[in-house]
């Protein structure tokens, strides 16, 4: 997991080195091309020297065309090992102002993840998803997504009417559910996810970010998933994940299901479903 000040850290160093990029390279140059030249930097950035592989483990279906840049689907399948099992896995946008949309993790051991949710792309990119095991070895599968605006933009909302229903959980399990066996379920989140790069309708500045921040998700008390969103996750953000119960909970069924949030300000919202 990423201290929050190391990752601050970090993030300026990749804002200088993203900088001195735009600034030094020529006009020729597409937005796509820049997109893959920023990975050398998002990398170094976030894990240092350290080597990355790529993998068959991880299987990212997306659309090639994005028609939302805002609302872009990607569903991860991916299949663990026995020895040096995964973690966490990391969602990263090359062209994204801020690569990093999301960190999931997942403090006991599964053998099949399908995980399905929503991110923003501010322009054509290549999407990452990197899997840290226990060890600390990183593995890394891509895809290409065309699409753009997704970051920007102008917000028109009400302010005190958004911030109102912000936070709203909606939980269920869904089918394929099987008892004792594995987690089928669906979480939205309702929110505005301001970027801090959006524009007010009315007072044509900029809005301050404003986005869910962290997410716990426990079954029976027992943490089965945590959360880490930033800016490149869609508005109103949806998971819908289906992977194998922890082994504290296969010999008997789910009884309650606790969702707590946290948001980049500090609020903090817990919500129980039985």
């Amino acid at each position: 997991m990423i201290v929050l000040t190391l990752q601050q850290v970090k993030l300026n160093r990749l804002w200088l080195s993203l900088i001195i990029l735009l600034c030094f390279g020529t006009a020729n140059y597409c937005q796509a091309e820049l997109s893959e030249k920023n990975w050398p930097l998002i990398k170094e950035a976030f894990f240092n020297q350290r080597s990355i592989n790529s993998t068959d483990l991880i299987q990212i279906s997306a659309p090639l065309g994005a028609e939302n840049a805002g609302q872009v689907p990607v569903t991860l399948n991916v299949r663990n090992q026995a020895k040096d099992a995964i973690k966490s896995i990391y969602i990263f946008i090359d062209a994204n102002p801020i690569p990093l949309a999301s960190t999931y993790q997942f403090p006991r051991y599964f053998n099949q993840l399908t995980l399905e949710t929503r991110v923003r792309l501010d322009s054509d990119s290549t999407v990452r998803v990197i899997a840290e095991t226990q060890s600390g070895a990183l593995l890394m599968a891509t895809v290409r997504i065309n699409a753009g605006g997704g970051c920007a933009g102008v917000v028109s909302e009400d302010e005190a009417t958004v911030r109102a229903s912000a936070g709203a959980i909606k939980f269920q399990f869904n089918s394929p559910y099987k008892l004792h066996e594995t987690a089928s379920a669906s979480l939205y989140i309702k929110h505005p996810m301001y970027t801090g790069l959006q524009t007010d309708a009315k007072t044509k500045q900029i809005k301050p970010a404003f986005y869910v921040k962290n997410i716990d998700v426990k079954f029976d008390g027992l943490t089965v998933m945590q959360m880490q969103f930033g800016v490149g996750t869609s508005e109103n953000p949806y998971v819908k994940f289906k992977f194998d119960l922890p082994a504290g909970l296969i010999k008997q069924p789910v009884h309650s299901v606790e969702i707590s949030t946290q948001d980049n300000e500090g609020n903090v919202i817990v919500r129980q479903f039985s």
